[in-house]
């Protein structure tokens, strides 16, 4: 087709509405396909093991052992990362702040489990700069935060360019938008951040543990369990339909996060370790620089505060409170916190109000403390943010305490240990259960790109070519469409965002989406992107919903914006 007819054809941004309306057949298979399939596989097998809870524990403990040879089921009673694991700041950091409490056991894991991620997901997971101010009168001295860049740069084996200290007029020079007139000078170093969001990098592991034979589904909520006979029989309720059924397993992973301590006491076990919570919070507002870095400040009370890049937005904060509860909101007092400091720090044409509040972000971090010092933890800014697993290899329950996204590869490693001396055989314990696809993957998916020209249905507004966004998202499956592209070029079409029409098909068809949240917050950050009303507004946010979920499209749609605050936790 010449060039000419192809731009003709074409409007990317303006005519998704139209493609869903012209093309003949929507949709080609049953939207809850998958997951009522797997539903009906969860209630009439035996499993080695039964993973209850979809974050990234849960994740990354349901694709190692599916892909050793374990018979592997995983059951989430909300969306998979629809708790803890969708409020991260989107890092993956060494913790260099945890060099202050001498922690040099944790940062070096740390660091080395960064640049793990970093290595084998190199489309998602990439090196960012931060750009810290050290404020005049803070309790340690430039030299010391310099030298402390270095242990932690070399800690992490060199695997990042080196930090530099920059005094405060280099400050201002590398970013102008900074407030320097009380600062000492600065530091530069590098971590790494995640080019799409938390949530989604979760359920990447969930989708990664389908493809190696587990049968995984979301809202499926364990309601009791029992262990007879060298099995555990877990009664569980589907949300959707509302039907109970029983799972048996030889093995229960307990990968529930903040509810970890919950479930224990439901299925009678007894551990060392429970939880104490931290909450934090992040504002996401208008893009505040064009600078790709992480901007970090300290606090008025000492605390590490950044300014993070999201796309066309900036996400800001965080908290870090303790609370006695895993649900959480954000509070008046947290919003002026996080505007108040970020405000001070930055020379802003006008200052930061609510009004600039896109979307916020608010959840708690579950710190794993020895049970006799729950009630007496001191300094709780202090305590370790390291994880553990804990085993009852008489009841055969593994509990997942703590835990980071960086080191998400460490306890898929260490379940897989201990699920072997539990008795649970791995018939192929040697296999790699995480990266993108080799080398050989992505050059056939380029290739296939080349040949269509993919990259000429990049929108206007995209911040990168559309192959590049394709396969970090969807990695080998990227072929499946090009090849629709390549066989109905309507296919190419935008939507809604920047997502065509083949991608919302096959994520009918292979993510698993129950709610228009699921979408919208999880599998994209387009609730993080756009405010509410914006969202409610848009064309093609009904032909998502008819793509997504078909007859239910309205329903779907209706029980979104008629939830009290747009965000369903249930």
């Amino acid at each position: 087709m010449p060039e000419q007819h192809y731009m003709h054809f074409f409007s990317l941004e303006k005519r998704g509405r139209a493609v869903v309306r012209e093309l003949k057949v929507i949709r080609s298979v049953n939207v809850m396909q998958l997951r009522n399939q797997n539903v009906e596989q969860l209630a009439s097998r035996d499993f080695d093991v039964l993973v209850i809870g979809g974050g990234i524990n849960g994740a990354v403990s349901a694709a190692a052992l599916a892909a050793k040879g374990a018979n592997v089921a995983l059951i989430e009673q909300r969306d998979f990362a629809g708790f803890t694991s969708q409020e991260s700041s989107n890092l993956a950091w060494g913790g260099i702040k945890y060099l202050e409490t001498f922690e040099f056991g944790l940062v070096r894991q740390l660091c080395q489990s960064r640049n793990r991620l970093m290595r084998h997901y190199p489309s998602t997971v990439r090196e960012i700069r931060f750009l810290t101010t050290i404020p005049k009168g803070f309790r340690h001295h430039p030299l010391v935060l310099w030298l402390g860049a270095w242990v932690y740069w070399l800690m992490g084996k060199g695997f990042t360019q080196t930090p530099h200290y920059l005094s405060a007029q280099q400050l201002q020079r590398e970013e102008a938008l900074l407030n320097t007139d009380l600062s000492r000078g600065g530091l530069e170093y590098s971590d790494a951040y995640l080019e799409d969001n938390d949530a989604r990098f979760a359920f990447q592991f969930v989708r990664a543990a389908m493809d190696h034979g587990c049968f995984a589904a979301n809202y499926v909520q364990a309601l009791d369990m029992r262990r007879d006979n060298g099995h555990w029989r877990v009664q569980a309720r589907d949300a959707v339909s509302g039907h109970t059924f029983a799972i048996r397993a030889r093995l229960l992973i307990n990968a529930t996060g903040p509810f970890v301590d919950d479930l224990n006491r439901q299925s009678g076990q007894r551990t060392e370790h429970q939880h104490v919570f931290s909450k934090g919070i992040h504002l996401i507002v208008n893009r505040l620089t064009s600078n790709r870095r992480v901007l970090a400040f300290f606090a008025n009370d000492g605390r590490l505060f950044f300014a993070i890049p999201m796309g066309s937005r900036t996400c800001i904060g965080t908290t870090d409170t303790r609370v006695g509860t895993p649900f959480v909101a954000v509070t008046d007092d947290d919003r002026q916190f996080v505007l108040d400091t970020i405000n001070q720090r930055l020379r802003l044409d006008t200052p930061l109000t609510r009004q600039d509040i896109i979307a916020e972000r608010c959840g708690v971090r579950p710190l794993a403390v020895m049970q006799e010092a729950a009630d007496n933890s001191g300094d709780f800014l202090k305590l370790s943010r390291q994880h553990m697993v804990e085993a009852d290899r008489q009841q055969a329950v593994l509990s997942i305490f703590g835990g980071k996204l960086t080191d998400c590869l460490n306890v898929g490693d260490e379940v897989c240990v201990e699920v072997q001396a539990m008795g649970i055989r791995l018939p192929r314990p040697r296999q790699r259960w995480y990266g993108e696809a080799d080398a050989s993957v992505k050059e056939a998916f380029l290739q296939q790109a080349r040949d269509i020209d993919l990259d000429r249905y990049t929108p206007a507004s995209a911040s990168e070519p559309l192959s590049a966004r394709l396969w970090r998202r969807y990695g080998a499956v990227a072929m499946h469409l090009v090849e629709a592209i390549r066989a109905e070029p309507k296919q190419a079409e935008i939507v809604m965002g920047a997502y065509m029409h083949c991608e919302l098909q096959q994520a009918a068809e292979r993510e698993m989406i129950v709610k228009l949240e699921d979408f919208l917050r999880r599998r994209t950050t387009l609730a993080l992107e756009m405010r509410r009303e914006d969202l409610k507004q848009d064309a093609g946010l009904m032909d998502t919903c008819t793509l997504l979920f078909g007859a239910e499209a309205q329903s779907k749609y209706d029980e979104y914006f008629h939830a009290r605050d747009g965000v369903t936790h249930s």
